[in-house]
C-alpha cells in the first residue's frame, strides 16, 4: 500500500512537527525513535530497529524547550504498522490508547506553531 493511500485513509488529520519530539520507552533511558507527525488519534514515529506490530507500549515523549527545560508526556500506543523507509530507518503508525494532559498540552502547543 503507497504513502499516499494511508493518507487518505486516515479519518483525521496529521500534523507535522516543527521540532524534535524523543520517545523513550517508561523508565527506559535509551531512545526508541522520534515522533514525525501525530493526530488525535495516532502517532508516526521513525526509529533504526523496526517496531513490532501489535504491542503496546508504554512510552514518554520529551521534547526540550528554551534553556534546556524538559517536558516529558507519558502515553500508551499500540504499533498497527512498522515499514522500512530506507535501509537505516524505519516508520512506525500508532494507534494511541492513553494519553495525559501532559500529551494534550504538549501536542496543543504543536499545532499553535
Amino acid at each position: 500500500m503507497s504513502a499516499q493511500s494511508f493518507a487518505e485513509m486516515r479519518m483525521e488529520p496529521r500534523w507535522q512537527l516543527k521540532s524534535t519530539v524523543s520517545v523513550f520507552r517508561k523508565g527506559g533511558s535509551d531512545c526508541l525513535g522520534l515522533l514525525v507527525n501525530w493526530s488525535k488519534s495516532g502517532l508516526m514515529i521513525s526509529s533504526y530497529q523496526a517496531l513490532k506490530e501489535g504491542e503496546t507500549l508504554d512510552v514518554d515523549l520529551v521534547d526540550i524547550l528554551q534553556d534546556n527545560d524538559r517536558r516529558t508526556a507519558p502515553c500508551r500506543i499500540e504499533i498497527v504498522w512498522s515499514r522500512e523507509l530506507n535501509p537505516s530507518l524505519y516508520g512506525s503508525g500508532c494507534r494511541l490508547i492513553e494519553g495525559s494532559a501532559m500529551f494534550d498540552a504538549m501536542m496543543q502547543d504543536y499545532c499553535d506553531d
